[in-house]
């Protein structure tokens, strides 16, 4: 029997339900005043705690507002985009998280008026992905 060699860690490109903030206890702490990353129009809060799954480093939700956008069809679009943007381009906070060992919890917000261009909202999802990288050793 001819055992392959495997090959060296790949990143997974998906968004499982381990990943997927839950728990009402973090989710009123994301909404204390606390860090917080901004770059109009996404906003990223952020709180350092253990999460009850040891699997993923990092739990996240996304939020679009009703008073804003009146038409639930609209929301869910935006929400959409930015969980594909941030399944995308989470394994460089996750290699953040694992370097500095800490687990942590992150709501997304979309702030803008108007219906997002994809092109546009992934440019502003990575340099506020950027800055969350650069300024999170320091919190």
């Amino acid at each position: 029997m001819d055992v392959k060699p495997q090959k060296p860690h790949t990143i997974r490109y998906t968004f499982s339900k381990e990943e997927k903030l839950c728990s009402q206890k973090i989710i009123s702490g994301l909404f204390q005043p606390g860090f917080f990353i901004s770059k109009y129009p996404i906003r990223f809060h952020i709180v350092f705690t253990e999460l009850p799954v040891t699997a993923v480093p990092a739990q996240a939700m996304f939020v679009v507002g009703k008073k804003k956008f009146k038409r639930a069809v609209d929301r869910n679009r935006i929400k959409r985009m930015l969980r594909e943007l941030y399944r995308l381009h989470k394994h460089k906070w996750y290699d953040t998280l694992n370097k500095m060992g800490k687990t942590a919890a992150i709501a997304v917000f979309y702030t803008g008026d108007n219906l997002p261009d994809y092109k546009l909202l992934e440019q502003r999802f990575l340099l506020a992905l950027k800055q969350l990288i650069d300024e999170a050793p320091r919190k």
